[in-house]
């Protein structure tokens, strides 16, 4: 029989749980048992635990029943409510009273009579009125009666705050969401000061006040304070599907700045969510953003582009049938406005006026704010990064004092209104500290350029950036590679743009059907786009494979150039595999002398020759761009002064090809090739120096000449510890790739930037350039980039603390190094989920992912053997680290078993002069002791305690011996053995005593200890 302990158990573990839809499925099941018990203390406190269970957790409107039975057991019996349960009833009368205005279902009537009950019954508890005028505020703008709001925010103003009230964060929220609807974008703004400025704020804010207040900052003409705000709250509130309007905010305002590729991936991140929405109206405000962003998806010329993410049907508040994956964006658009326009509809039939539909047609019709006119000749879109925001307002008031005279100070008028002569209601701006906000556009960088990076103020010239014309078919993508082929360094940015639309379209037709002579020409184009998605394998082997085709048209040059491309991707793949390169430098350096020293020598003997034919000049372009390959690989050896004789010979052949044949100025692209080889190989001055020369020689810079000179100058930044510069270098980088279009380098770019800002501890902005540029490429299907990128975005969240993101981030990685074939590196990342999952309190997952980590080690060796006992034993720990003691007791024989099978792995492995067996089965006596010491088992933990000393003494490891000790003090103390515990702690003492243990944390632990049992 359920008993009163196993009830309230049940609510102890559902509120460690947290909030959500499993907590409140157990706490309705403990109200179920106290109805069952017939115990009245428990009917109440179930109930009032099931209230709070749905309000915080996404489901409001399910609080109604619970808490009408309660409030009618207090008006019967009030006895059976202490002091906190009647402030609890308080707080949920209030709420209640909302979750009816949000849902035109309840009718008008009704709503009225919930609003005069809840003053009734603060009045009769003798409570201030102003939660009730509060509550009369919000729920007047849901039924469109906006002069009665004002009139219920003055009252609310006018009145003192007490216990009920919303804390000083989140109370001002009613007067922002007035201004918001009303348009009153100053005295939202000004509201909202003191919790933009960090002045107040909870466990909600200021995220959720950030995101109210995006558009107000927006159409008050502070772009970088959204911005800002918009990064800052987006990360906090994009998990909680509570947060779910706060995301409409993000979506509206992601629309109307023009940023269609990031609100669609919000969009998509959070379609899912309608089914949950936990109001009409908050359906209502989703369904408004999403459609804003879908308008703009449109107006983009995506309208054909699939949603990309089903939508589940829902019925709860609105009858949606539901979106498949593959609906286009333009129907999406078509249907949510639909949904959004009939939703609102409902709300004005139970309101009796238009105000709701007439808010949502502004909405909709709002056009797009012009403040991200791109980097570079307004195309494309900027990287942006945090910089100072434009000045607020002084905060408005949100509480009202009597005036000197004792006459009510003037309502409208500290509300930021005055009445027009026929009565209607206009916003009056509030101060600001200043003569008043910065321009509303945004600072435009192309213009300025950057400043050098020897630290000169004169900006670099703009970039002579046309966005390169759409490859419409394969055949086309051949043909322009075919004529970019034709010239010395032939990377152009229209060669950059075909090689992108091949790497991220899958253009080509596959090996063996190719365009009747260009066979070579479309594998020479393959292998490129799959290097540019770092696939170097199958590009070596496409090379490989198209090898004999350009041998047959330019002899053994054909094959040098093969080779030499091949050797580069060798060498990028070691380093993506992070293998080492020492053991294979010697000979791969062999080998690149010996195929440039041929080539060579067959640019001498072309250059020699009187009257080049149309074949010799074809064949010292291709010597020319081989040469420049070979001087790449030469770099990544650190071979300078073969590099650079190499390029030289670029310049004799060059020399000798018309110049209609050179992709640009030849000055210039051999003077970037050697600014790269001086830098790369240690003269770091010399070769930024050259490289802002050639930046510097024309009024307008080549697109080409200015993200490789950037990109170098990044790169030597980086390596100075300049992260400020670098991120100067590698943000205009990506400026001009985004502009352009061509993803792929522009991925590499927002990788690089993302690094830089890791480095200098700019974290946020880190995580937000890392994940678009992770969208980019998974959009692309490079899954090798996207690796790279989940990586370090679990860094990036280790440092940051979110646990979610180190989470996703290195299941994700996890997942591609086994498909992969890389099964150690898979187990760190899988261990690494696991970590964030036990901070995340979720053991049961935890010990999932640490046993999954486990089954990947290669027990044929020992080190195998050894990592996957020890991987286990975590996987042990973790299951019972669970949030109460009676759930770690239930799962103690399986975590008993598990440690089993971990001291079996390691069983058999011989002591060497790095390994200890007896160290081992130390440590695993230590972990069994936490195990039992965590299942309340304490006196069979004592001898394992004792057995961890000895295993770790067998190596004079005091430090971990003293751990083992330290937990049998805890053991005898928690067991009230006063005089074993005291001699535990005496051992810890006897053990470091050495100085150089001093203020070590055993000590300090055995100091605590001892403080308990005096």
């Amino acid at each position: 029989m359920t008993t009163r302990e196993d009830i309230l158990e049940r609510l102890a573990y559902a509120d460690a749980l947290g909030h959500g839809p499993k907590a409140s499925a157990l706490v309705a099941e403990a109200v179920s048992w106290a109805d069952a018990l017939g115990d009245e203390d428990l009917r109440v406190a179930t109930r009032l635990a099931l209230t709070e269970a749905y309000q915080q957790g996404n489901e409001e409107w399910k609080a109604l029943a619970p808490f009408v039975w309660n409030l009618a057991r207090y008006q019967r019996r009030p006895e059976l409510f202490d002091d906190a349960q009647v402030r609890t009833l308080h707080w949920h009368f209030k709420w209640a009273v909302a979750v009816a205005g949000a849902n035109p279902k309840v009718s008008k009537d009704k709503v009225r009579q919930l609003e005069a009950s809840l003053e009734e019954f603060y009045r009769a508890e003798g409570a201030s009125m102003h939660v009730v005028h509060g509550e009369r505020a919000s729920v007047a703008g849901l039924l469109g009666l906006e002069e009665e709001a004002a009139e219920e925010l003055a009252a609310w103003r006018a009145t003192h705050r007490d216990e009920n009230a919303d804390c000083e964060g989140c109370d001002p929220m009613r007067q922002v969401a007035f201004a918001y609807r009303t348009e009153a974008w100053d005295l939202a703004v000004a509201t909202a000061v003191p919790v933009l400025t960090g002045a107040v704020g909870c466990s909600v804010q200021p995220q959720t006040m950030q995101s109210l207040v995006l558009l107000p900052l927006l159409a008050s003409g502070r772009p970088r304070a959204a911005w800002e705000a918009h990064l800052r709250s987006y990360r906090e509130i994009r998990r909680t599907p509570k947060a779910l309007i706060s995301v409409a905010y993000h979506l509206e305002y992601l629309a109307l700045v023009g940023r269609v590729d990031r609100g669609l991936d919000v969009l998509r991140r959070h379609l899912p969510w309608l089914a949950q929405a936990e109001s009409a109206y908050v359906l209502l405000s989703a369904l408004r953003g999403m459609s804003l962003v879908l308008r703009e998806a449109e107006r983009a010329g995506r309208g054909e582009e699939a949603l990309g993410v089903e939508l589940p049907a829902a019925d709860l508040w609105y009858p949606m049938p539901g979106l498949a994956a593959s609906t286009t964006i333009s129907r999406a658009y078509a249907e949510m406005t639909g949904w959004a326009r009939r939703l609102a509809h409902q709300f004005d039939v139970r309101n009796g006026n238009s105000t709701i539909s007439d808010h949502l047609e502004r909405s909709l019709a709002r056009a797009a704010f012009d403040t991200a006119p791109g980097a570079v000749h307004g195309l494309g879109v900027e990287v942006d990064l945090l910089e100072p925001s434009e000045e607020l307002p002084e905060p408005a008031q949100t509480s009202l004092t009597t005036d000197e005279d004792g006459a009510e100070p003037d309502v409208a008028s500290l509300l930021g209104l005055v009445a027009d002569d026929d009565g209607s209601v206009r916003e009056h701006a509030p101060r600001t500290t200043s003569s008043g906000p910065e321009a509303g556009g945004r600072r435009s960088r192309a213009g300025r350029g950057a400043t050098s990076h020897q630290g000169g103020d004169e900006p670099f010239p703009l970039v002579d950036l046309v966005r390169p014309r759409p490859v419409r078919s394969g055949e086309e993508a051949v043909r322009r590679y075919v004529e970019h082929r034709r010239c010395i360094g032939s990377s152009t940015m229209d060669y950059w743009y075909v090689v992108d639309q091949v790497a991220t379209r899958d253009l080509l037709p596959p090996p063996g059907e190719e365009i009747p002579g260009l066979e070579y020409h479309t594998g020479l184009l393959r292998a490129a786009a799959l290097t540019c998605r770092t696939e170097m394998e199958e590009a070596i082997a496409e090379r490989l494979r198209i090898r004999p085709l350009i041998e047959l048209a330019f002899g053994p040059l054909g094959a040098y150039y093969v080779d030499l491309l091949n050797l580069d991707n060798e060498i990028t793949a070691d380093s993506i595999a992070e293998r080492s390169q020492e053991a294979e430098r010697d000979r791969r350096l062999r080998r690149a002398t010996a195929l440039i020293g041929q080539i060579e020598a067959q640019v001498e003997d072309l250059v020699y020759t009187e009257l080049l034919d149309p074949g010799g000049t074809d064949a010292l372009v291709l010597a020319a761009d081989a040469l420049l390959v070979g001087a790449s690989v030469l770099t990544d050896l650190h071979a300078r002064d073969e590099a650079l004789g190499a390029i030289q010979v670029v310049a004799r052949a060059a020399a000798a090809v018309p110049k209609d044949r050179h992709a640009e100025r030849m000055d210039d692209i051999l003077d970037m090739a050697r600014a790269e080889v001086l830098a790369e190989c240690g003269d770091v001055y010399n070769g930024c120096l050259l490289a802002e020369e050639v930046m510097r020689r024309h009024e307008m810079v080549s697109p080409v000449l200015a993200a490789r000179g950037r990109r170098l100058l990044g790169i030597s930044s980086m390596e100075v510890g300049q992260f400020d510069e670098a991120i100067t270098q590698f943000r205009e980088q990506a400026n001009i790739m985004l502009a352009a279009g061509i993803t792929l380098y522009a991925v590499a770019s927002l990788l690089s930037l993302g690094s830089a800002l890791e480095a200098s501890e700019r974290y946020l902005e880190s995580a937000e350039v890392l994940e678009s540029a992770l969208s980019l490429a998974q959009r692309a299907g490079a899954d090798s980039i996207a690796l790279y990128l989940h990586r370090l975005l679990a860094q990036t969240g280790m440092a940051m603390g979110e646990e979610e993101s180190v989470g996703e981030h290195s299941l994700a990685a996890a997942r591609i190094l086994q498909d992969q074939g890389r099964r150690a590196l898979a187990g760190e990342y899988l261990s690494h989920a696991a970590m964030a999952a036990s901070n995340l309190k979720d053991n049961v997952r935890a010990a999932a992912l640490f046993r999954r980590a486990a089954d990947l080690e290669d027990t044929r060796t020992d080190q195998g053997r050894l990592d996957r006992g020890r991987a286990l034993r975590r996987s042990a720990r973790a299951l019972v680290d669970d949030l109460t003691l009676p759930m770690a007791r239930a799962r103690l024989a399986e975590a008993q078993e598990v440690m089993e099978e971990a001291r079996q792995a390691f069983v058999g492995v011989a002591d060497t002069e790095g390994y200890s067996s007896a160290w081992e089965i130390g440590d695993w006596h230590d972990d069994m002791a936490w195990i039992l010491w965590r299942t309340g088992q304490n006196w069979q933990a004592v001898q394992h305690c004792e057995a961890a000393y000895d295993g770790y003494m067998d190596t004079e490891d005091r430090d971990s011996a003293s751990r083992a000790l330290c937990m049998l003090a805890r053991l005898h103390a928690e067991r009230g053995e006063r005089q074993e515990a005291l001699a535990a702690c005496a051992r810890v003492r006897d053990l470091l005593g050495e100085p150089q243990w001093d203020g070590h944390d055993a000590l300090e632990f055995v100091v605590s200890i001892e403080e308990t049992l005096r």
